[in-house]
């Protein structure tokens, strides 16, 4: 765990965290978030409509024990989103071989998606709260602190989720 954990070190995480996956909080209300007030609601292979339900992805969830949860300040594109592709990567190569991913807000690889598969499987996943978690509650569980962003030139907290057995 300690070579992931150096991983997200040099990549500039501000915090990162073992967890247990009985901390990480699904909802509903998450998919309504995003399909009433993103607008790449229905664009990406990587958000609502064509990611697992909160319901399909608890159940993903509830096939792991602990995750790596970790935040950063960069943009969710350039910076969480590849970075946890790249611990999940690692951590399989490792023998970890369930090891998933979850990234932040939608993928910014392709100008416009190819919505019937993704050209870039191995360089994206889907984002947290696309898939039903409620970042917010899951990280206030474990210590992290977060706040909602009242202007855009706020530093903003993007989150990624690394599940292993």
């Amino acid at each position: 765990m300690l070579k992931y954990f150096d991983m997200l070190k040099k990549a500039g995480s501000v915090k990162a965290a073992q967890i247990d996956t009985s901390t990480i909080v699904t909802a509903p209300w998450t998919i309504y978030k995003c399909r009433y007030g993103c607008d790449f609601y229905g664009k990406s292979y990587c958000c609502p409509p064509h990611v697992p339900t909160w319901k399909e992805t608890q159940e993903i969830i509830d096939c792991y024990h602990y995750g790596i949860l970790f935040n950063l300040n960069e943009d969710s594109c350039t910076g969480v989103t590849p970075l946890a592709v790249e611990i999940a990567r690692e951590a399989f190569l490792d023998g970890y071989y369930k090891a998933i991913a979850f990234g932040s807000g939608p993928c910014c690889i392709c100008k416009e998606c190819a919505l019937e598969t993704c050209r870039f499987p191995k360089k994206t996943v889907p984002s947290m709260e696309g898939c039903g978690i409620d970042v917010f509650k899951t990280a206030r569980n474990n210590g992290f602190e977060i706040q909602t962003i009242r202007e855009r030139e706020e530093v903003h907290n993007y989150f990624g989720l690394v599940l292993f057995e």
